[in-house]
């Protein structure tokens, strides 16, 4: 009798857990069939396809979750499956994710749904964290996420307004700019945190007048009483709808990773001038800017290296002033040299970015993805190079480094 119960004490322990481990599931809806983009889910992207990114970051959230890809494309299922990822084949008349969804929801025995979109590969994991804490802890219905734009960004109908009320409820959604008269506007990221419950309320809604005017969906849930909180994240992301857009996200992408930078010297940090004394004693001359710099992004913990076809000793004073400790001089052989520092300095080529000015620099930003060439570079190197500098060599190239990786980047570190 005793062992009987323990069994079956056991097995409800173990029910348990499992529940536990079923109360959120994240889904990801993606198609192949985009006007704009063809072949959107399994375009290259930083060096990996724009779906695995997107399945990555639902993985690195910090919460219990499971996680499901709905597609209504063979060559997506096969691609998810070879990752391990469970993936649904769904009907290919859906007009949106959320349709998707409807469709195999009675499969899924999670309390929450989080739909995460599958082109957005730069939403931060912990606002997708911030997201289930919010849906569980709220009366709402459904959850979403909005971030603070400026008056220009607002007047793009592709980016959505929302208006909230003194809760940070949403008051009305529209491809306008609204509310009239504001300095300051929300932009909202289809990504939305449901109660199981809602969505089987939206699997019942007729059409929506407001929503069918505006083309948005959540209108619908908003004209039939259903409520939407919204999180306000200053993480901003990119979704990718077009080829612009995917340049735009793998800048993105490069830039929030890089964690050390690879620098020419001559020409780059120099006027590409070298003086020689009445005892043959060579000069360099170096802009104070770049210093400061070069102080700065060491005091944020990124790794600075040295890569010249040149060694002197005003050379490496100025290295040493500046705390410099990756150095590879008087290296002919620039390929060869950067690969002797990107290992020394125990990165990968995709977390750093490389500054250069000549022709032998090519080797270099074609070997390190985030590269920049200085604006009066050799015409080859300009060809090869991701971002072209405002300045010559010499006239403050790291700053204008440090200027355009925070630009691109959606989590700024400098």
């Amino acid at each position: 009798m005793l062992l009987t119960y323990l069994v079956k004490y056991n097995e409800q322990i173990q029910s348990n857990i499992s529940m536990k481990d079923k109360t959120c599931t994240i889904v990801i809806p993606a198609r192949m069939g985009s006007s704009r983009l063809p072949n959107k889910p399994l375009k290259q992207l930083a060096g990996k396809p724009l779906l695995k990114w997107v399945i990555e970051l639902a993985e690195n959230a910090n919460f219990n979750k499971s996680l499901i890809v709905l597609t209504e494309d063979k060559i997506i299922y096969d691609f998810v499956d070879d990752l391990g990822v469970k993936c649904f084949l769904t009907d290919k008349i859906h007009k949106n994710g959320t349709s998707r969804i409807l469709e195999i929801l009675d499969h899924i025995e999670s309390d929450f749904i989080i739909n995460l979109q599958g082109d957005e590969p730069l939403v931060n994991p912990n606002d997708l964290s911030e997201l289930y804490e919010k849906i569980k802890s709220s009366d709402a219905d459904i959850a979403s996420i909005c971030h603070k734009v400026d008056s220009f960004e607002a007047e793009e109908p592709s980016n959505v307004k929302v208006v909230l009320d003194i809760n940070q409820n949403a008051l009305y959604f529209s491809r306008s700019k609204i509310p009239y008269g504001a300095k300051t506007f929300y932009i909202h990221k289809g990504i939305y945190a449901f109660k199981k419950s809602a969505l089987q309320k939206i699997k019942a809604l007729k059409s929506s007048f407001l929503g069918n005017l505006e083309d948005l969906e959540q209108l619908q849930w908003l004209e039939n009483n259903m409520s939407l909180k919204m999180l306000i994240t200053k993480n901003k992301s990119i979704g990718v709808d077009t080829q612009d857009d995917l340049i735009k996200a793998e800048n993105a992408l490069l830039s929030n990773n890089i964690k050390g930078l690879i620098c020419d010297v001559d020409g780059t940090l120099t006027n590409g001038l070298v003086w020689y004394g009445n005892d043959g004693e060579q000069l360099k001359s170096f802009n104070i800017k770049d210093g400061s710099a070069i102080k700065k992004l060491l005091s944020k913990g990124f790794k600075v290296g040295l890569l010249s076809g040149r060694d002197s000793v005003p050379l490496r004073v100025r290295a040493n002033e500046l705390g410099i400790k990756f150095l590879r001089l008087g290296q002919a052989d620039k390929k060869k040299g950067c690969l002797e520092l990107i290992n020394e300095m125990k990165l990968e080529a995709i977390n750093l970015a490389y500054i250069g000015d000549d022709e032998n620099d090519i080797p270099c930003c074609s070997l390190i993805p985030f590269s920049f060439a200085v604006k009066d570079c050799h015409e080859d190197l300009k060809k090869i190079s991701r971002f072209h500098l405002k300045v010559k060599g010499g006239e403050g190239v790291i700053n204008g480094f440090i200027e355009t990786l925070n630009l691109l980047s959606t989590n700024p570190k400098i």
